[in-house]
């Protein structure tokens, strides 16, 4: 039970990813992950260090203290594997839909409450078959004495016939019971190994950002600012190895042979019930001495007669040899036995020695950062640039490992973490650059260009894969006025996962409306390049007055909340403190 704990547990985490470009501050995140040219003072650090002193002197002091972010990375769809389980008509709906103890009061009958077995109602309908098969001789005998059937003999054929019927159906009623809890038990085992199959190679990244502190300070010539921050992802990748089927594919193996042995049940009664039907309809087909010129004397009658019998005959042959094979296919059903399924029941298959594999990797960035801008002039044009020097920490954990092994490698977690962990300790740096244009469309534009992680490293981990971390170049465009703000943000690299995820290449679009600094009401639009059906809409809202106050967002992708698996494979929210004054 505790490893199947766990296995969910896991399948519930992910792989992490490497650093796309994203900030951790509430503005950016809800208008659509732009910034390079319209952060907020107190987010340039994150976006483009030129902004510090692009953004001019209105304020002369911006702090964030703190701002958390949380996301959710789905794109595999390990959550819309797991709604299998669970959703309207899925395994876990279909396992209540079985009626074990149907299938065997079906075939083994229920002595307490009076309800006959497979095996008895056989024997009565043996002795139906036993009886009608008197019942025939005797109307024959009829016939070869005085040339007619005797109504007492007619009589007994039809109750014979009648009785036969009345236990065929009971029979074939057990037999439909019988066939259809075993198909869906069939059904149902065959569903649970599809669904737990889906995991295979499927990862779902769960990410936690924050700025610890950031602070601004733009000044007439150079601008200064600095800022704590970091990017936390882990989770896992299963790997499945259908040696672990092994044990359910027996099973299966049981009740595809249980099934196909109800089904051959099945059709033994429909020939049966086919044979019986035909004695009753020939039955009423007996011919009258009335209909004939000479009644019971006439030629013509005695012919006719005698091949009534004769045909009785021939149709009671093929009823018995119809009884005979559903006596065959009965007791074959009845005795029916196999790996997991034995005198009627099903003992599950006890699932131990996993070889399907558990990766876990977890990626924690803290960076401290250092910015100095300041504005330029270079052949009559002015421009802002800035640069941000960088104390990196990167701490990598990975562990692969069979899901047998997962409960003895978490019994002493500290130092499953301190035996895998790739620690390093670097520095990096970001350059930006940034231009304004004034009175443009009745306000201002600002076009800006970054370059992130400027110096490529590669670093080893302790299980020997190589990790790199390259430069990240994006550009941006920003209109703004007194009320609002346009922003675009595009990636020039496309920038690679830590080791396993999407590539990303985002495209961000975005508005704010901003009410004297009070009020701030924020949208916008994110699209990977790099992968399919990667579009997310953000919104948020900010509440500044006097310069402090609180910054909400959220983004996730735009589909029906019914299908909230969908709508959470790109999801998460910012709350940010900030003031500037």
């Amino acid at each position: 039970m505790k490893k199947t704990l766990l296995t969910l547990s896991v399948i519930a985490a992910s792989a992490a990813q490497a650093t796309p470009f994203t900030g951790n501050d509430a503005k950016s995140n809800a208008m659509g992950n732009t910034g390079v040219a319209s952060a907020s003072l107190s987010s340039v650090h994150s976006f483009n260090p030129a902004l510090l002193s692009a953004l001019g002197r209105e304020s002369k002091f911006a702090m964030t203290l703190p701002s958390f972010r949380f996301s959710i990375d789905d794109s595999d769809g390990v959550v819309s594997s797991g709604k299998a389980f669970s959703d309207e008509g899925g395994t876990i709906d279909q396992f209540e839909t079985i009626d074990a103890d149907a299938f065997s009061v079906a075939v083994f009958g229920d002595a307490s409450a009076g309800i006959d077995s497979m095996e008895e109602v056989l024997t009565s309908i043996s002795q139906n078959v036993f009886d009608l098969d008197a019942a025939i001789q005797a109307v024959n005998d009829d016939i070869d004495n005085d040339g007619e059937v005797s109504q007492a003999s007619l009589d007994e054929l039809n109750t014979q016939s009648t009785n036969l019927t009345s236990n065929t159906t009971t029979l074939d009623g057990k037999t439909t019971t019988a066939n259809d809890e075993a198909t869906n038990l069939d059904r149902v085992v065959q569903n649970t190994k599809t669904d737990f199959q889906s995991f295979d190679e499927k990862a779902f990244s769960l990410g936690l950002g924050a700025d610890f502190i950031s602070v601004s300070l733009p000044r007439e010539g150079y601008s200064f600012g600095f800022n704590i921050s970091n990017n936390t992802t882990i989770g896992a990748k299963i790997f499945m190895n259908d040696n672990d089927f092994n044990e359910i594919d027996l099973l299966l193996s049981d009740l595809t042979g249980l099934t196909n042995q109800s089904t051959e049940l099945s059709g033994s009664m429909v020939d049966l019930s086919g044979a019986n039907q035909a004695i009753t309809n020939h039955i009423g087909t007996l011919p009258d001495p009335d209909d004939y010129t000479n009644g019971q004397a006439d030629a013509g009658y005695q012919s006719d007669l005698q091949d009534w019998g004769t045909e009785l005959d021939t149709l009671y042959t093929n009823l018995d040899t119809a009884q005979q094979d559903v006596n065959t296919e009965q007791d074959a059903l009845v005795n029916y036995n196999g790996t997991y399924y034995t005198n009627g029941e099903v003992n599950a298959p006890t699932l131990e020695n996993f070889e399907s594999e558990l990766e876990i990797i977890g990626a924690s960035v803290t960076e401290f950062g250092v910015t100095i801008a300041r504005d330029f002039e270079y052949m009559g044009e002015a421009f802002s640039a800035g640069v941000t020097p960088k104390l990196v920490s990167l701490n990598i954990f990975e562990k692969r490992f069979t899901i047998d092994e997962a409960e003895d490698e978490f019994g002493d977690t500290a130092t499953l973490i301190e035996e895998n962990s790739t620690n390093v300790v670097t520095a990096n740096v970001d350059v930006g650059v940034a231009k304004n244009w004034p009175d443009v469309l009745r306000g201002q534009v600002r076009a800006g260009l970054v370059i992130k992680d400027l110096i490529p490293q590669t670093f080893e981990t302790t299980s020997g894969a190589d990790v790199s971390i390259g430069p990240k170049m994006r550009i941006g465009g920003a209109h703004m006025t007194r009320w609002t703000t346009l922003a675009a943000d595009l990636d020039i690299t496309e920038n690679q996962p830590l080791k396993y995820g999407a590539p990303t290449r985002y495209l961000g679009l975005g508005a704010e409306f901003n009410a004297y600094n009070w009020f701030k009401l924020r949208g916008g639009y994110r699209n990977n390049l790099s992968v399919e059906d990667s579009h997310v809409v953000s919104a948020g809202f900010g509440f500044t007055p006097w310069g402090v106050g609180l910054d909400f967002s959220g983004w996730f992708k735009p589909k029906s909340f019914d299908d909230w698996d969908e709508v959470i494979q790109d999801a998460g929210a910012v709350a940010q403190f900030s003031m500037e004054f």
